[in-house]
């Protein structure tokens, strides 16, 4: 079905990517860059940076917690939304179920932490995407 539309199948796409930039200034260009095998296409359009519309986390209270989890963790920041629902967190790979929430501060109760795992603290708010650390 797919030439009879005009289409071509893909087997396999993936988006990956990750630019860390030194720099004061509030907005940033990323140049796009396709890499297809050993071939190595950058668009013409870019994708923009923006941190007066980015959430920013600013602080993290308590800053450790216990293993056995239900501790209440509390992220201070700008640019928050205040819809519970908004919110997908996980600490450590485990989901962090969130309980409060307003343009400032988000807070959630961690889950229980089974045996030593690599740390890692993600926070994404639908529609603002990843909250910057």
């Amino acid at each position: 079905m797919g030439a009879d539309w005009g289409s071509c199948g893909q087997s396999e796409i993936k988006f990956a990517g990750v630019e860390t930039v030194y720099d004061s200034s509030t907005t940033y260009k990323c140049p796009v860059k396709i890499i297809v095998g050993s071939t190595n296409i950058t668009l013409n359009d870019s994708v923009k940076f923006d941190g007066s519309i980015t959430p920013l986390l600013t602080a993290v209270n308590p800053r450790y917690g216990t293993v056995t989890g239900g501790d209440l963790v509390t992220f201070s920041g700008v640019g928050f939304s205040t819809n519970t629902a908004d919110y997908t967190i996980t600490l450590d790979g485990i989901n962090c179920p969130v309980t409060a929430a307003s343009s400032t501060s988000v807070t959630c109760t961690t889950g229980k932490r089974p045996g030593l795992i690599p740390t890692s603290t993600v926070i994404f708010i639908a529609g603002k995407g990843l909250v910057s650390t």
